[in-house]
């Protein structure tokens, strides 16, 4: 990882110290119960890497609320994937 760069993953860890409930964010897991946060760019990358690799070349689309059925490209269906999981 580069300075100045965020990790991928974070894990969010309670623990009380003297009586008091301390949250602290840690690099890596520390026990089970610890919270796991994923960047969303890593998540989207991971998620459009899957499709890519198990879609056929060609999705068909059916727009819900209509009987239209479409034919797209496999890339132009995980664009507009990554643009939805962006808010886009």
């Amino acid at each position: 990882m580069k300075e100045n760069e965020a990790p991928e993953k974070i894990y969010l860890f309670e623990s009380l110290v003297n009586g008091t409930l301390v949250l602290e964010w840690m690099p890596k897991r520390l026990t089970k119960n610890d919270i796991e946060y994923t960047r969303t760019d890593s998540f989207i990358k991971k998620a459009a890497r899957y499709l890519n690799y198990k879609l056929y070349d060609r999705v068909e689309v059916v727009t819900f609320g209509t009987a239209i059925e479409s034919i797209t490209s496999k890339e132009e269906f995980i664009e507009d994937f990554k643009n939805y999981m962006k808010g886009e």
